[in-house]
């Protein structure tokens, strides 16, 4: 932190600017299931006739394989409706098998190709969709309207864990685009097209963006979003993650130390202050969804190149502190309306590069 931000400061810019996940484009893609298809429907109707029709389990498996067999992608169906997740039936069928020497594929998709595998997974996956869809068998009638309010009412949770998964990188990509838009060098480039990519080892400590480079880093970009409480644990991996980049730069680089840049932000750390204090203390800068033009700023300035900044008139009076320790390097100006197609926007706020 640097001597002229007060924690207390930070701290109240980070909450005036905290990320609303809720009317996020991003998250909201992840809260609506597509409705289930004809053919998704029928499978399920003619699994649910065998229930009404009082066949066992083992019956039960062997139609799933028929309808996975016309339809691999039914697995997954199966698998939401009755609650499940792609994680949890390969772990539940390894803790089955152990011992007796089956191979049980990494993802569900494979199953039914290995019967092996198969004579366990489909009684396993039967006795699952008898106990959820069982009241069913009884209904007079259309079953389709209950079938897709399981459907709407299962998929958070068989979303939850690729939901985690792309949030947890959802930060370091928007900042890798408004880089790469900017045309200013940064590794890993390819986080840019696909933010799963393995992030950039300085000296045997990971970041999520390095500006320029591994070799002669001059910025830094330590990413952490929480969107619900991440208890104790959260509080001080986060904390302790900053504090070792800063020992390491501090130790590898006297002299020219890169600015150590924490883009940190959700209501998760609105419940777990310790872990907001210690990334904010220990960071050279920080920014946010809404403040990401304080990245595109900082990067600039570290490779001298010269920018212009638009940004609302209240971004520009509660972040004097920070333009006047970045002024060399941007021109800032108030954001009266939307700037021609040129400009790149970033966050709250738009940059157009000095050509």
């Amino acid at each position: 932190m640097t001597a002229s931000d007060t924690l207390d400061e930070r701290v109240k810019e980070f909450h005036a600017h905290v990320w609303d996940h809720t009317a996020d484009p991003f998250q909201q893609q992840f809260d609506v299931r597509r409705p289930l298809n004809r053919d998704e429907l029928q499978s399920l109707n003619s699994l649910i006739d065998a229930l009404a029709n009082d066949e066992s389990d083992t019956q039960i498996a062997a139609k799933l394989l028929v309808e996975i067999g016309r339809n691999p992608n039914f697995i997954h169906i199966a698998l939401q409706i009755v609650g499940s997740t792609r994680n949890k039936i390969i772990t539940d069928l390894r803790a089955a098998t152990a011992g007796q020497n089956i191979k049980i594929p990494s993802a569900p998709a494979g199953l039914h190709r290995n019967s092996a595998a198969w004579h366990f997974a489909g009684p396993y996956l039967a006795a699952k969709f008898r106990q959820v869809c069982a009241p069913l068998a009884q209904f007079q009638g259309s079953r389709n309207q209950a079938l897709e309010a399981l459907n709407q009412a299962t998929w958070p949770g068989w979303i939850r864990q690729e939901r985690a998964k792309r949030q947890g990188h959802e930060a370091e990509y928007r900042l890798a685009l408004l880089l790469a838009a900017m045309d200013l060098p940064f590794e890993p480039r390819d986080k840019a097209d696909n933010p799963l990519t393995s992030d950039a080892q300085v000296n045997g400590v990971s970041f999520d963006l390095v500006v320029p480079n591994t070799e002669h880093p001059l910025v830094c970009v330590k990413s952490t979003v929480h969107t619900s409480n991440i208890g104790q644990f959260g509080e001080s991996k986060d904390a302790l993650e900053i504090s070792e980049a800063v020992e390491m730069l501090e130790r590898n680089f006297p002299g020219n130390t890169p600015t150590l840049l924490a883009l940190i932000d959700g209501v998760g750390f609105r419940s777990n202050t310790a872990g907001l204090s210690g990334v904010l203390t220990n960071a050279d800068e920080f920014c946010q969804f809404k403040t990401l033009w304080k990245a595109g700023i900082i990067a600039a300035s570290r490779l001298g190149r010269k920018i212009h900044v638009r940004l609302p008139q209240d971004d520009i009076n509660s972040s004097q502190r920070f333009l006047t320790r970045w002024s060399k390097s941007a021109q800032v100006q108030p954001l009266v309306e939307q700037p021609r197609t040129e400009w790149i926007k970033a966050g709250e706020g738009f940059i157009l590069l000095d050509n």
